[in-house]
Parts: structure tokens; C-alpha cells; sequence
């Protein structure tokens, strides 16, 4: 696993700059670091682990060896108790989200939204629907389905309360995120939302929304 503490250009879907990550986070944070990073007084990795200890703004991006696109970038912004991981594929497009929520004085944080994009091809630019899940400690899972192809909006609620346990995770220490990115959780999504019949939250087998047995050990 190599960590960049640069931040990933969304739109052009490409690594930022030391530099350019310096002038968002120091617009973030009302910090002056930037000139410090050009000049070498101070590398990336330091100032986010200054960001990291000071509970400001802060964003990395993960790749193996192998890799030219992240495997995820992360941004992590304490004060409005936030952390985002975004799985990117092979041609850069963001695919799935997890944003994290502290829910406790300890910082202990909770899976509290995913996105997922789905692409109609490996070459389409623009997903073809997209789904937001939302849960709650409660064991509540709301989704909504965005159907870019057929201009629809479906709203689904689930019908029981689920076993949220694994949605809960540790704050990270700084460099420590083998757990915070992992991909394979123990989600609570026995149901996927239906192509027809919006009304209808029918229980399915598997999900269709990721590759099967993604979730298993």
C-alpha cells in the first residue's frame, strides 16, 4: 500500500499537485503551508500529520504497486466529523463511497452513507444510475435510486431493522488505514432496489450492486 497525502482532481481524474492540495487545505483550514511544501521546509506527509494531530482538514490518496489510478482517495475533515473513502476503478471514475460519521467521544466512527455508481460500459464517462444508501444506529436502511437513463428518482425504505453491527469503526491513527479503506465489510444489504415496480422492496438472495461474495472473508 502507498499513501500520496495529495488529493484526487475528481473532474480530471488525475492526482493533485503537493502544491495544489496545499491551496484547498489551506483554504480549509486557514493555514499557510503551501509556500512551506514548495520551498521543501516541509513535505505533504508532515503537514498532514500536523492536520492529523490538530484535528484540521486533511486527504490521501491509496495505490498498490501495480496501480496508476487509486485504489481509493480518502478525505478526512474532523470539524464537520467526517470521512470520506471513494473507490475509484481502473479508468478513474468513482464507482462507490463510504462516508463515515463520529458518533462518539472517542471519535469511533459509523458507516453512515454509501454511493454507488453504476456505468453502463468501461468506457462510459457518466454513471447510468446511481444508489445512496443511508443507515442509522437504530438498524434503519433508506435508499434512494437515481435513474440518470430514464430521468427517475425511487425511494425505498426497508421494512425490518437490520444488523448494523459492522458498520461501526475505529478512528484511525495517522498512517494506520488498512482498516478504514477496506472495501469488503459486513454491510447489512440483503436488499437491492428493483428496476420496475418502485413500490415494491422485495427481498433478494444476493446484491447486484457489487461483484458477488465482495463482502465475505
Amino acid at each position: 500500500m502507498i499513501i500520496k497525502y495529495q488529493s484526487w482532481l475528481t473532474d480530471y481524474k488525475e492526482l493533485n499537485s503537493e502544491s495544489g492540495t496545499q491551496t484547498l487545505l489551506d483554504a480549509s483550514n486557514d493555514t499557510n503551508n503551501k509556500a512551506k511544501v514548495k520551498s521543501g521546509k516541509l513535505s505533504a506527509s508532515d503537514v498532514a500529520k500536523e492536520n492529523h494531530n490538530k484535528k484540521l482538514h486533511y486527504e490521501f490518496c491509496v495505490f498498490t504497486e501495480s496501480e496508476d489510478v487509486p485504489y481509493c482517495y480518502v478525505s478526512v475533515i474532523p470539524r464537520n466529523k467526517h470521512i470520506g473513502v471513494n473507490f475509484l476503478d481502473e479508468a478513474g471514475r468513482e464507482y462507490l463511497a463510504y462516508a463515515f460519521h463520529e458518533i462518539r467521544e472517542d471519535h469511533t466512527l459509523f458507516l453512515r452513507e454509501i454511493w454507488y455508481y453504476h456505468f453502463a460500459s468501461e468506457a462510459a464517462k457518466d454513471e447510468e444510475y446511481r444508489i445512496h444508501y443511508a443507515f442509522d444506529e437504530q438498524g434503519d436502511i433508506n435508499y434512494r435510486k437515481y435513474d440518470e437513463k430514464n430521468q427517475k428518482i425511487q425511494d425505498f425504505e426497508g421494512n425490518k431493522r437490520f444488523d448494523i453491527s459492522g458498520l461501526y469503526e475505529a478512528y484511525p491513527e495517522f498512517g494506520q488505514y488498512e482498516s478504514l479503506i477496506r472495501l469488503e465489510r459486513n454491510l447489512p444489504l440483503d436488499i437491492e432496489p428493483p428496476n420496475t415496480a418502485p413500490d415494491n422492496t422485495t427481498d433478494l438472495p444476493n446484491n447486484g450492486w457489487l461483484p458477488p461474495g465482495w463482502n465475505k472473508s
